[in-house]
Formats: C-alpha cells, structure tokens, sequence
C-alpha cells in the first residue's frame, strides 16, 4: 500500500498552527476499531488503509511522537489480520523513527496489550494497558528528535464497575454513581498531574468521555447509553494538562479549552451511524509552558456510508438514481413499508440495482410504532439480550442462554 505523503488541501484548524522547527509536534489519533465487522463485512482493509495514511502523515508533518487513545481493536480477541493492520502502523513508525504511547480503550483487551507491551517497547512504542497502584508510574516519558522532553500521563479506560461497586450499578441513585465514579476518575486525573514537570511538555491521555462530548450517530446506542452516564468533567483535568489526548468519543471534536481537551475520532465511518462525518487525525503543536495549538487533519481512507430510504412502490426508481450518482461507498436500505407486509425477495431486488448495499431493512421506527411486541419497555435484561442477539445472529442458542443468566445471577449474588 503506497503512503500517502501529499499534504490534503483542507484543513479543520481550531487554532492558527506556524510552522517553527523548535517547537514538538505530536500527531494525536484514536479508535482504529481493527476487526469492525459491518453487517458481516470486514472493515479491517479499510482500516489497514487508513492506518497506512496516518503514519505517512506522521513522517510529512515531521511528528516528533505519535499518540494513540484506546480502542485499537474493536474486540479483546481481535483476529489476525486485525492484529496485522495495528502492528504494521507502529513498524511504519519505527521506520521513520518516531515513538508513541498507546493506551487501552473499553474494546481493547488490557491483558492481551499488556501482554506486547515488552515487544512493541522494541519498536518504541510504549503501552499502558492497565491502571498501576502507583499512578505516577503511568507517567511516561518521550525522547523526541527535537530535544524537547514529553511527559505523558495515560491513563487507560476504566470501565464503571471498577470504579464502581456492583451494588452501586445494579441500583441505587444514579446521581450518586456518577458522582463517586468521578471523584475515582478525579483522583488518577490529580495523581498523574503531579507527574508533570516544568520544562517539559506535559500531555494527558484518556479513554473516557468528557461533559458535553457529542457523540456519533452510532449504531451502537445501548453501548453508547451506559457510557454516557458516566462522564469526567473538564475541571477535574489537572491544570498543567498542555493537551489532553482523548478517546471513545468517534465524532472529532474540542470539548476543552483550558486545558485543552480533543477527541480526534475514529479513523474511518465505522458504521452507518457516522455516514458523513469527516474523519481527520490531531495535530499539536508545543513548546514548554506555552499553551497548545491543534490543527484537525482530515483522512482520505476509508468508504463513504451512507443510508437510503426509499418506498416499497419506487425501490427500483430510487435505487436507480443512486447508482447513477456514482456513489461507490456501502450502504443501507431502508424500505418504508405498510406494517406486516410480506416482502419475498426484497433484498434480491435491492442487490440486483446496487450490489454494494451491506443491509436492507423495514422501517424501524414504523414497526416500533405499530407492533407492541417490538417495544421495549419493561423488558428483563435477559428479554433485552435475547432481542440482541436474534437481531444479530438468529436463534439464541440453549448453552448462550444459560451462560447469560449465570453470569446475571452471579453479578446479582456478588451485589448482595
């Protein structure tokens, strides 16, 4: 795959960047999701692409150290090809000779992190996968081609149970989980800052989400639902913070500025959720004691998404023009139809005019409204799951089912 080295001619600048040859420059990125299965289509080429883009940019835009924010995989079993696209990215570093700090996102399986970290170390790559009992020991320090001295504080994801007693998320006040998960999150936030030194650049990393973050349109809104009750907010960033590298979030965006706070997003639309969004990776640019400016990047890799809506009488007609667009990206087709109408061989119909649709699907929301069964209030977590999982896979299997409700029981027991 040739990298790509030609600078893009747009770029999305939330403060005016000068090119001065002193000052450390840090390509700040997030979320690859190696392995994203799409309606049962590998992204993971894509990705490889877009992980291909980054590290040309990294050696064009001169990068003294890359960061990299968590979910490098998009499962803790990622395959091997996952495994290929995310290790070939930090060899490209290598080669250009620039190091990096990766910490594990809610995907990423910290043991599996933890257990490379030794080797990626070999390439200059250091890991932080899970939170150590002495904080400042998740302080890191980068030796750059500048000279200048980076300190990074990463802080790896930490997901709510930990931080949280069960019996706390099983029930209870919601404002109070969300006020003790904050005051845990706050004091690993004050630890690392005391890890920062003057004369250095100082940098925090996290996998979390921040107050006000705005988050795509993701498919997957159960995930997002649980993730969003628990967010970190911007006064708990320790001060001496000159940039804080953030993950999770995959739509790019600013959600501090004192002290400065980004997510850059994913690298590529990962599902119809994010059709259109502009993906882009962070550019920042520091010198000791001086604030940070960024400078958002867009990347070219990656299909287009998009989804379509057409009605049950002019699928043929609407599809068409489509086609005749020129639109080479995946898509999603959703038929507006009457509820209950039998529709044989509409996905036939549908691929015959536009090969390149990953779904076709009924009107959801219609449905919602018009079949009571497909609601789902008041449903058991084991009703929920068992929706889930017939939506995803068909028939949830008898061996599944039974680990699922062990797994329940035993998290209720353990809440008692």
């Amino acid at each position: 795959m040739e990298i790509l080295e030609n600078e893009p001619a747009l770029h999305y600048v939330t403060a005016p960047v000068h090119a001065i040859f002193s000052v450390m420059r840090v390509l700040h990125t997030a979320d690859f999701h190696a392995g994203r299965l799409l309606k049962g289509f590998d992204r993971t080429p894509e990705i490889h692409d877009a992980l291909v883009e980054i590290a040309g940019l990294a050696r064009t835009e001169r990068a003294d150290a890359v960061l990299v924010s968590g979910d490098l995989f998009d499962t803790g079993n990622p395959s091997a090809d996952a495994e290929a696209a995310v290790f070939d990215f930090f060899l490209r570093l290598r080669d250009a000779g620039i190091p990096g700090v990766v910490i594990a996102g809610n995907h990423d399986s910290a043991a599996r992190l933890d257990s490379v970290a030794g080797l990626l170390g070999w390439v200059g790559i250091q890991v932080v996968a899970q939170p150590s009992g002495d904080p400042l020991a998740m302080v890191r320090e980068v030796a750059t081609k500048s000279g200048e001295r980076l300190r990074v504080g990463a802080l790896p994801y930490l997901s709510e149970r930990r931080l949280v007693k069960a019996v706390d998320v099983l029930g209870g006040d919601l404002g109070a989980q969300r006020q003790k998960y904050r005051e845990n999150m706050g004091f690993f936030l004050r630890e690392l800052g005391r890890g920062f030194e003057p004369g250095a650049v100082n940098m925090l990393m996290a996998h979390t989400t921040m107050d006000g973050a705005v988050p795509s349109g993701s498919e997957r809104t159960f995930q997002l639902d649980l993730t969003n009750a628990y967010t970190v907010s911007g006064l708990q960033l320790p001060p001496g913070a000159q940039y804080v590298a953030l993950g999770h979030i995959h739509k790019p965006q600013t959600v501090s500025d004192a002290p400065l706070a980004c997510y850059p997003g994913s690298v590529i639309q990962l599902d119809f959720g994010e059709a259109g969004e502009k993906k882009q990776i962070n550019l920042i640019e520091v010198e000791a004691g001086r604030p940070a400016r960024v400078e958002g990047i867009p990347l070219a890799s990656g299909r287009d998404l998009r989804t379509v809506y057409v009605d049950l009488d002019n699928v043929e007609r609407r599809l068409g023009e489509v086609k005749a667009s020129g639109f080479t990206g995946l898509l999603k087709v959703v038929v507006r139809a009457p509820a209950g109408t039998a529709l044989p061989g509409l996905k036939d119909r549908v691929l015959n005019i536009t090969p390149n649709a990953l779904s076709v699907e009924l009107d959801a929301q219609q449905e919602d409204l018009a079949v009571p069964e497909l609601r789902r209030e008041g449903l058991t977590l084991m009703e929920l799951f068992e929706r889930y999982w017939q939506e995803k896979r068909g028939e949830l299997p008898d061996d599944v089912r039974a680990a699922f409700q062990t797994a329940e029981s035993q998290a209720r027991e353990g809440a008692q």
